[in-house]
C-alpha cells in the first residue's frame, strides 16, 4: 500500500538515504553531519511543498521509497519553466526487491512532479537501478562530469 510520508518521516527517509549511498558505494561522499544536514533541508523542502516522499508499506512495516523534489538552481532558473524535477530517496529493503515496488514509487514521484508543471525530471541512478529508469522512460543524456579528489 503507498503512503505519502509526512515530515515526521524525515529521520526514516535519512536511513533509507544512507543505505543507498552505503550500498552504493558513495558513503564516503556524505558530510560527516549528513543526517542533520539532511533533516533540516527535507524539513525546510517540505514547507515549500518542493519535495514529497511515497513509502510502500507491507503488513505494516515501511520497506520502500521514493522521492520527489522540485529545484530551481542554474540553468533551470532561467528557462520558461524556471524549475525541474529531480528523483531521489529510491531505495526499497534488500529482501523486498524486484516485486515492482521501486518503479511503482517513482511513477507516484513522476505523477506529484508532472502535476506541480514540472516540464523534466532528472535523477541519478545506481548501475542496479538502469534499467527500473530505462523501462520508465528515463534517457541517458550528454551530461558530463569531472571529478576531484
Amino acid at each position: 500500500m503507498i503512503k505519502v510520508a509526512s515530515i515526521n518521516d524525515i529521520k526514516l527517509i535519512c536511513e533509507f538515504k544512507l543505505r543507498l549511498f552505503e550500498e552504493s558505494g558513495h558513503i564516503k561522499l556524505l558530510h560527516e553531519d549528513v543526517r542533520n544536514i539532511v533533516e533540516k533541508e527535507y524539513i525546510k523542502m517540505y514547507s515549500e511543498q518542493k519535495a514529497i516522499h511515497f513509502f510502500e508499506e507491507v503488513d505494516g512495516k515501511i520497506i520502500s521509497c521514493a522521492g520527489a523534489f522540485i529545484k530551481s538552481d542554474i540553468p533551470y532558473c532561467f528557462f520558461e519553466t524556471p524549475f525541474y524535477g529531480f528523483i531521489g530517496d529510491v531505495y526499497t529493503l534488500p529482501e523486498y526487491r524486484k516485486n515492482g515496488y521501486a518503479t511503482k514509487l517513482t511513477n507516484e514521484s513522476i505523477t506529484w512532479l508532472r502535476n506541480k508543471g514540472v516540464k523534466n525530471i532528472s535523477l541519478l541512478a545506481t548501475e542496479q537501478a538502469r534499467n527500473i529508469y530505462s523501462k520508465i522512460g528515463f534517457k541517458s543524456t550528454d551530461d558530463m562530469k569531472l571529478f576531484f579528489e
